[in-house]
């Protein structure tokens, strides 16, 4: 029943507008230390076969751990003054009376920022504990998938419908592409493309038989097809549904950073010889990608408008990167604050920086802003470390191996993303990251039987 509440409320997350408001990530920050809390005493008491462990992620976990603490230094007054934010030690000078000095500028958005994060890792540990039960993670998967395929059917009819509101409410910015519940259409891409991941297993459950024979006679091309059709007709509806809906976000970085990871799995696939039958998986991967062809020249052609107008000197948030360096190599080691991006920047740009930008559009850049350069790459190595323990479970496991197979490829689709974007800083889009990286990983130790 616990596992089963946890899954529904992170499937849940996107309906608050991807949980991106103050009110829905505080709630999801309070739900998820109380799951946690009750999974972690209902397993010392022995009530669960749960098993509360952090192997194999402890490494990842004391990485992570760092930019915590250094978020907490940040946030208090415990630093050397000099280490203050120059804008504190101008009040000193500036005001009367005792001022308490911070590295942070924006204390509060540095906790806020910090709780966030804290949930993010709930749930992935959450998610771990439990779905080390290979039966959990297919629920987890299958979960995320249908979850998608709602939230894509919603997209599409708010978007052909021309109903121009966001679930009840009128829409305060243009409606021109498939947000779904998301205020931003990139968020929603990054959404899209994790959920369509997760519905590969899903598939490849339905049409495992059909690698049987192969693809080499006639007989075994129509066992497969027969199969693949009969067989897989929801899952390959499915997909096609949550594409469209991701190809009439109109995101130029959701579209390319989900095709690369799908291109990622596939290759997983061929290299691994989990499927010893290559010739089938090209035949798969060919249909496809034909079929996606054919969704985009449907549905796609005002992302392919965008991606042929795309230049590099007309995108203002790369005026924002050079500035961001520049900002990164004069404070490269304390940061401006976990959480401070908003504020801090006014600091820094100028006058060829027109447009409104209260996130950088690169977390990498961002984080580095705020955290300092050390920090922030412990927080990037925990991540990567991750996908790692996931990719050597592909080649560990032998049931199951499809699982961290998607976490990998979906690390790389996040990873990718956030080159040009600030989606997983949206609190749903990151709840669903770690409800898979959990699941992944969880998949990617081999049982004892194996």
């Amino acid at each position: 029943m616990l596992f089963n509440f946890f899954l529904y409320v992170i499937l849940l997350a996107p309906i608050p507008f991807g949980a991106n408001r103050p009110w829905a990530w505080s709630l999801y920050a309070i739900l998820l230390a109380l799951t946690g809390l009750i999974a972690c005493v209902t397993a010392l008491l022995n009530r669960t076969e749960m098993r509360i462990s952090l192997q194999p992620v402890k490494y990842p976990f004391y990485l992570a751990g760092i930019p915590i603490a250094w978020s907490l230094l940040q946030h208090s007054n415990f630093a050397p003054d000099s280490w203050a934010h120059p804008f504190w030690q101008l009040a000193c000078e500036q005001l009367p009376g005792s001022i308490k000095t911070h590295i942070s500028l924006t204390p509060q958005e540095t906790m806020t920022a910090l709780m966030k994060l804290g949930s993010y890792l709930l749930v992935f540990f959450i998610s771990l504990q439990f779905n080390r039960n290979s039966k959990h993670a297919t629920l987890t998967f299958k979960g995320i998938a249908y979850a998608g395929l709602i939230y894509a059917i919603y997209g599409l009819i708010i978007y052909l419908g021309q109903h121009n509101t966001l679930l009840w409410f009128d829409a305060w910015v243009p409606m021109g592409a498939v947000n779904s519940t998301f205020v931003n259409r990139n968020s929603y891409a990054t959404y899209a493309g994790l959920t369509l991941l997760t519905s590969f297993p899903l598939l490849f459950e339905k049409i495992q038989s059909s690698f049987q024979y192969g693809v080499n006679s006639h007989y075994g091309r129509q066992y497969f097809f027969e199969h693949a059709i009969v067989r897989g007709w929801l899952p390959i509806l499915l997909i096609i549904i949550i594409t469209t809906a991701l190809f009439l976000s109109q995101s130029r970085g959701g579209f390319l950073s989900t095709a690369l990871a799908v291109l990622m799995f596939f290759i997983i696939m061929l290299l691994s010889r989990k499927i010893r039958n290559n010739a089938a998986i090209m035949v798969l991967l060919t249909v496809i990608a034909v079929a996606s062809w054919g969704v985009l020249n449907q549905s796609g052609d005002k992302l392919i408008e965008r991606l042929d107008s795309t230049a590099l000197e007309n995108e203002e948030r790369f005026l924002v990167y050079d500035v961001l360096e520049k900002a990164n190599n004069e404070n490269r080691w304390l940061g401006t604050g976990y959480g401070s991006f908003y504020k801090s920047f006014k600091l820094y740009r100028d006058e060829t920086i027109s447009a409104y930008f209260d996130m950088a559009h690169n977390t990498y850049l961002e984080n580095i802003f705020e955290l300092g350069l050390l920090q922030a790459s412990a927080l990037f190595a925990a991540i990567f470390w991750t996908a790692l323990i996931c990719l050597r479970g592909v080649w560990m496991r032998r049931k199951h191996w499809i699982y961290p197979a998607i976490g990998f490829s979906a690390s790389l689709l996040v990873g990718a993303h956030s080159l040009v974007d600030f989606s997983l800083q949206i609190p749903a889009v990151a709840f669903t990251y770690a409800l898979i990286m959990g699941a992944a990983v969880g998949q990617a130790k081999p049982t004892r039987k194996e």
